[in-house]
């Protein structure tokens, strides 16, 4: 994949992150007006974004794209569950994203299968490790691109008209560039 290829994937990447903040309707609204996720968690609707600093303005973006069969390497588990208790609660649920990617595979069926068994293993992942941030399953593969490389964490600065992409297992020096990085949001 040329570097124009990543730069339209990634663009993409940031409208669809974006799209889930300000437009979706994910589903029943919750009584706060927020709006629930597959996992139980509330998401901010329009209304209260502002409340939540989930606004326009935000400059800062993370978005963790989760490639599902790294959670049978320990050193990428351990790393991803290592670089999430490092940051911020407060942070990770203001500006951080996840996409689980899963194996696609060629029937509609298995596809359907797939999604499911994941999401089940993806609910009881974030509540037995604290994660405050809202992780989409990649149903439809958008993302699967990004499987060929494993997890990532990407870096979306607004002002700065930057992104960078960190792979896991992360080093010591790739963190700390991840808290400079939020420390100025």
């Amino acid at each position: 994949m040329n570097k124009y290829s990543t730069l339209i994937l990634l663009t993409l990447a940031t409208l669809v992150v974006h799209s889930f903040l300000f437009c979706s309707d994910l589903g029943q609204r919750a009584p706060s007006g927020d709006r629930q996720t597959h996992s139980g968690r509330s998401l901010p609707s329009p209304s209260s974004l502002s409340a939540r600093r989930h606004t326009s303005e935000n400059t800062k973006l993370l978005l963790l794209i989760i490639d599902f069969d790294d959670f049978m390497c320990m050193n990428c588990l351990e790393s991803f569950l290592a670089f999430c208790q490092s940051m911020p609660g407060s942070i990770l649920e203001d500006i951080a994203w996840g996409i689980l990617i899963i194996d696609s595979t060629t029937s509609q069926t298995g596809v359907i299968h797939s999604v499911k068994i994941a999401r089940k293993k993806l609910k009881g992942f974030v509540e037995a490790n604290g994660i405050p941030f809202p992780i989409l399953v990649d149903q439809h593969q958008i993302f699967e691109q990004f499987k060929k490389k494993g997890t990532a964490v990407l870096t979306f600065d607004k002002t700065n008209g930057s992104i960078l992409e960190y792979r896991f297992p992360l080093n010591e020096e790739q963190i700390s560039e991840i808290h400079s990085f939020v420390s100025e949001y």
